[in-house]
């Protein structure tokens, strides 16, 4: 099975490769999507030429591509454990190869490593980008004093003080440890989101955070109401299974309308378990596939924004 990199990614290493003062050009993509091999040896060309240190700084890119479903899915994790486990899902939708493993975990502290099978395992340069893509989520879902460091009997810090530094040359780059001194307040708490009634204010915090494995008790308790109360106000929606189900049919629909990302990259950001689970479930609900959906209702390029079933 192949892996991919999603145009979006690759058009982030262009641009932070641009901030640096560095043109690259990467090779065309099959749609939303550029296959494993061809991945590779942009990367590996770019860490032949230019060094391990653009790759890593690719993560500085990230917070200007926070409107991404992907990216969006990945930062509504509310701690660093749960990035992690965000960033395994859509490893497995993208079907890579290659995995982040998490190896150790405690209070401020993580340990991961960069994987894949003997035949194909991560180059440097493939490290260095995901690291350095990981590293700056962190920073973004609410740790603070962030730390990155690559290496075993001799670990390297490559990340301190919002700084990216390049590991020296021939150092292992696929163990990585991750520390920081403190966790921000997740903003999505402190009471019930702005709005009318409660099954209003559900599906907009539903749809604003697909990708975390909400619960009946979960919702009620960020909207503030106990869970058989919440459970007696989504009576008439069918239940929160049936409203959950809705809300992620109407999030991939609009996706699938309105934008050009990959199917994984829709299965994903809208929380499903796996682009099958997104293909069936989507097709019970509204009688078609994904991707005759986007075939028969996708905006065309120059086509104003429209807005999906409801």
């Amino acid at each position: 099975m192949d892996d991919f990199a999603s145009s979006t990614l690759v058009a982030a290493v262009q641009r932070a490769l641009a901030d640096d003062g560095i043109i690259a050009v990467a090779p065309p993509a099959d749609g939303a999507l550029l296959a494993f091999d061809a991945k590779r040896r942009f990367l590996t060309g770019i860490a032949q030429e230019h060094g391990l240190l653009p790759l890593l700084r690719v993560g500085l890119v990230v917070p200007k591509m926070a409107s991404d479903p992907a990216v969006s899915a990945l930062l509504g994790a509310d701690s660093p454990s749960e990035l992690f486990e965000r960033w395994r899902r859509l490893e497995r939708f993208t079907h890579s190869r290659h995995r982040v493993v998490l190896r150790e975990a405690g209070e401020r502290y993580l340990v991961a490593e960069h994987v894949g099978p003997s035949s194909a395992p991560p180059e440097p340069a493939e490290d260095a980008l995901v690291l350095g893509l990981l590293t700056v989520l962190l920073t973004m879902t609410g740790a603070r004093g962030v730390t990155a460091s690559t290496g075993r009997d001799d670990p390297q810090v490559v990340f301190d003080n919002g700084i990216f530094t390049a590991p020296s040359r021939g150092a292992d780059t696929a163990l990585w440890r991750f520390a920081w001194s403190s966790m921000a307040l997740s903003a999505g708490t402190g009471g019930s989101p702005v709005g009318s009634d409660v099954v209003s204010q559900a599906r907009r915090l539903l749809a604003g955070n697909l990708a975390r494995r909400w619960s009946l008790h979960g919702l009620a308790a960020d909207l503030g109401t106990s869970t058989r109360s919440l459970q007696r106000r989504l009576q008439g929606t069918g239940g929160f299974q049936s409203l959950l189900g809705t809300v992620r049919t109407e999030v991939a629909a609009d996706l699938l309308i309105n934008s050009r990302h990959a199917l994984s990259i829709v299965g994903f950001a809208c929380g499903y378990a796996d682009q099958p689970h997104l293909t069936r479930d989507f097709k019970r609900r509204t009688a078609v596939t994904p991707a005759a959906y986007r075939q028969a209702f996708g905006r065309q390029p120059g086509q104003p924004h429209v807005t999906s079933i409801s």
